[in-house]
């Protein structure tokens, strides 16, 4: 019967006071689920730049402590109690975060690793009872068989069958399953998992973006940033950056997340990417474009003077096309005291007093059906400029209405 075995590593760093920070965890070699009646191993390492230092060891089962302060937890024969989130700590450092471990009932199960990160090579196993033997296995995803090519020949066939993908995506995620074919003694068994495991992809960096300036004094240091973030429980893993501008290459994969131009000069302007790839190249991401642009000191001083004298131009402009509007719509018309002519403009659906316009008008020619009274003149359904003016008394200043000309 195998032994799995959980690793959890943890990578402390020492500061200058000697105390550590929190340690981050990485699961090697470990399934996430195992049969009842398996031994379960789980072991915790730590790397210290302090060689020959002594650890002390604390384990936590769903957040309870646990007997034992030794490196590797043991449980002999597992059990469907056995199931739950494990932690290890070690004395003057942070818990890690938990991983969790079912222990299932049953004569087969399908078994995939705690945690599943692309690039990774995913390692599915059909893992039945020990008194069986195994004589084939059929590997599905999504109900749809998977060519017999991605198993391991070598595995050994009187317990396991393994299922091995390459460099996972997100292409990999589905529902997987299995069926096997047993012998026990002489008779034939076939075992179908009544239900596919879900596999899930995590994502091991988050897509890089460059921090940068958008303006840099010509002469000055340049510098741009490519900025990433490891999933915690593969905080261990090594990433090389590489920095572009427009397209070429101007630092290549290093270790370094940092470009920098120490006397920045105007060919430096241009549009930056930066491409992050795990040390195995397994995985690459690439982040948007920043447009970094040099300029001549003196721009540069008097670009914030520039955009306050256009922000002022554009809030006056406002101001005063507002006030405009305003006036606008309250008609004090200015006529002027002679005139042959007047157009009345009316904005309003509903116009009011304020609306009216009246001036001295020489009047010779009206539409058929308007009256004209000396005391005051009173216009009847006129039409002017296309609108329709209703019945208005507009009171004259004077006692005379001479003849002229109404135009409309």
């Amino acid at each position: 019967m195998p032994v799995f075995i959980f690793t959890i590593l943890l990578w402390t760093n020492m500061g200058k006071s000697g105390g550590a920070t929190r340690p981050v965890g990485t699961l090697t070699s470990s399934w996430g689920n195992i049969l009842a009646g398996d031994p379960m191993l789980l072991k915790c390492n730590v790397s210290s730049t302090t060689p020959g230092t002594h650890w002390t060891y604390s384990w936590y089962k769903d957040k309870t402590l646990m007997e034992g302060g030794q490196q590797t937890l043991q449980i002999t024969s597992s059990s469907v109690k056995d199931s739950g989130d494990y932690q290890c700590q070690i004395i003057s450092s942070d818990i890690i975060d938990p991983i969790t471990i079912y222990v299932l009932e049953g004569f087969e199960i399908l078994q995939t690793p705690p945690s599943i990160f692309e690039g990774d090579l995913l390692t599915l196993r059909c893992h039945h009872s020990s008194e069986f033997i195994l004589l084939n296995t059929t590997f599905y995803k999504d109900d749809t068989e998977i060519p017999s090519v991605f198993s391991d020949p070598n595995t050994e066939k009187t317990e396991y069958s393994e299922l091995h993908i390459p460099e996972v995506d997100i292409k990999s995620v589905g529902g997987y399953n299995c069926n096997e074919v047993l012998m026990h003694g002489k008779d034939h068994y076939t075992f179908n998992l009544p239900d596919a495991l879900k596999v899930i992809v995590k994502e091991l960096f988050s897509p890089p973006e460059i921090k940068a300036s958008y303006w840099v004094i010509e002469g000055g240091e340049m510098t741009v940033r490519c900025d990433t973030k490891l999933d915690p429980l593969r905080g261990g893993t090594e990433l090389h950056f590489a920095f572009y501008r427009d397209e070429r290459t101007v630092q290549d994969f290093s270790a370094s997340d940092t470009y920098r131009v120490r006397s920045s000069q105007l060919e430096d302007s241009g549009n930056y990417t930066c491409e992050v790839r795990t040390a195995s190249d397994t995985v690459r991401k690439r982040s948007d474009g920043f447009h970094i642009q040099i300029v001549k000191e003196f721009l540069l001083r008097i670009l914030p003077a520039a955009i306050i004298g256009i922000l002022l131009t554009l809030i006056i402009s406002v101001v005063l096309i507002w006030k405009y509007r305003n006036k606008w719509r309250s008609c004090p018309c200015r006529c002027p005291k002679h005139s042959q002519s007047i157009i009345i403009k009316v904005t309003d659906t509903d116009p009011g007093p304020q609306d009216t316009c009246y001036t001295y008008l020489g009047i010779s020619h009206l539409p058929q059906g308007n009256k004209v009274k000396k005391d005051e003149l009173t216009v009847t359904n006129a039409t002017l400029k296309y609108l329709d003016i209703y019945e208005q008394s507009l009171r004259p200043r004077t006692d005379e209405v001479d003849s002229g000309t109404f135009s409309s």
